[in-house]
């Protein structure tokens, strides 16, 4: 019964693989730009509410899994657009996920993973915690590399695609292509985490961005680049702090809140812990932040990186509906839910920030049973890098969302790679001439790559 099981799961990765490869993605990220703010009244503080227990929008399957640190684009048709780490295959610890919602959560798209790990490269180990915007045509996701190319810390790189969906190219320091530099290098003490955990927000012809700096601390900096410029990672400029060291928090998420003139920042606290809440901080200028509310009734216990919703630039407009999304679950633990809440936001005359007289939800962690059907299916190599000086095959390995693996045997096509270093017949790469070169992987619309060295085998 097993082997049936088996050999139907592997037709239905075939067949699904297909049909994601040719359903279209509707175009996104469709609000006008925003117009120009004055600033809010300062002595009003911002509420934000979660109207409900929410909405589970991933589930672990029962051998774990998670989905964490949401970055949501609200489209006009009041779907979202949806970017997540999530666990990457085989030797992967984290990829970059993409799907869309519809009905506040309740339905949602087949997922697709946009970004892997470059082999080779700066961002060879692992990608994680998306922050997206669109702006001049184009969605760019920032994400953190874990363990850069130098194996020390955790920098930032950034990647852009005309499509929610991809295919992205990566910033390499000169402009878009496949061999990625950072965005943000950490410089600081080599022993601590390091740069990472990216958010947008774009105001008028400057792009700022917000990203974690960690020490003995972590704090959310702010940098701000000419967003009218193709190549705009090359004109970043360091502004100062925005945000200064929280209660056991992570990353902040950054949106411009038009009805109120204000910028309005999302984080956790406590996490990983039953006592863990989201605190709500708000910004006139965007560097000078204070804290104004706490949201933790109606949330769920041990949560962490969270995410709210806002348009394509970065700012919620009058009206809009607003969703909070977060990660939750104990470290190490089972796996990591992913829960969507609306959000009510309003003005008040004083601040929040006591989060004692409110109570979030206690929950255990539910997880789902393998499907026939998976969520989702991605590829890669059966390595990343590899080193050969005689003819060896390429194995390609597609993987399914209930972490099933199945090596490809037909249908994938190799492009990209240069042909003075290798030749490829059917899956094997065969030496030419000392070098090294990238190839790129395609099955069925599911893009991957890795590097070859070609070395002399005497």
């Amino acid at each position: 019964m097993h082997t049936l099981f088996l050999v139907l799961k592997t037709l239905f990765v075939w067949l699904y693989a297909v049909i994601a490869a040719f359903s279209p993605i509707v175009g996104g990220g469709d609000f006008a730009p925003s117009a120009p703010v004055e600033p809010g009244d300062p002595s009003k503080y911002i509420q934000a509410d979660a109207v409900d227990a929410g909405v589970e929008i991933y589930t672990p399957r029962e051998q774990g899994g998670y989905h964490y640190g949401p970055s949501m684009i609200l489209n006009a048709d009041g779907s979202l657009d949806v970017w997540c780490a999530t666990d990457g295959p085989g030797d992967v610890s984290d990829f970059v996920g993409y799907f869309r919602l519809y009905d506040g959560g309740k339905r949602r798209s087949i997922e697709k993973t946009v970004i892997e790990p470059t082999g080779g490269g700066w961002d060879n180990l692992a990608v994680c915690d998306p922050g997206v915007i669109k702006f001049g045509g184009y969605y760019y996701i920032g994400y953190t590399t874990t363990l850069d190319k130098r194996g020390v810390d955790n920098d930032i790189c950034v990647a852009r695609s005309k499509n929610p969906d991809g295919p992205y190219e990566k910033w390499t320091g000169s402009g878009w292509g496949s061999e990625p530099v950072p965005l943000i290098e950490y410089t600081d003490n080599p022993d601590y985490w390091g740069a990472g955990e990216p958010s947008f927000v774009l105001m008028g012809d400057e792009l700022y961005i917000y990203y974690s700096w960690n020490t003995t601390t972590t704090s959310t900096r702010l940098a701000v680049a000419d967003a009218t410029d193709e190549n705009w990672p090359a004109t970043l400029e360091y502004k100062g702090v925005a945000i200064p060291d929280k209660n056991g928090g992570d990353s902040a998420d950054v949106k411009y809140l038009d009805e109120y003139g204000r910028f309005i920042a999302v984080f956790t606290e406590k996490r990983f812990s039953p006592d863990s809440y989201v605190a709500v901080w708000e910004s006139f200028d965007g560097l000078n932040f204070r804290p104004c509310d706490v949201i933790k009734t109606n949330t769920m216990e041990n949560l962490h990186n969270c995410g709210i919703s806002g348009r394509a630039d970065g700012h919620i407009g009058a009206g809009d509906p607003v969703y909070l999304g977060y990660g939750y679950g104990t470290w190490g633990g089972i796996g990591w839910p992913t829960q969507l809440h609306e959000l009510k936001l309003y003005p008040a005359d004083a601040p929040n920030t006591d989060d004692a007289a409110e109570e979030n939800v206690e929950t255990e962690i539910a997880t789902r049973p393998v499907r026939l059907i998976s969520g989702y299916v991605t590829i890669k190599p059966e390595k990343l890098v590899y080193t050969i000086s005689e003819p060896t095959e390429l194995w390609v390995m597609a993987f399914d969302g209930d972490g099933y693996v199945f090596p490809v045997l037909a249908g994938t096509r190799f492009y990209g790679y240069d042909k003075s270093v290798i030749r490829i017949v059917g899956g094997l790469m065969i030496p030419v001439g000392e070098g090294t070169t990238r190839v790129f992987l395609d099955w069925n619309g599911n893009i991957s790559d890795c590097l070859v060295h070609v070395v002399n085998g005497d």
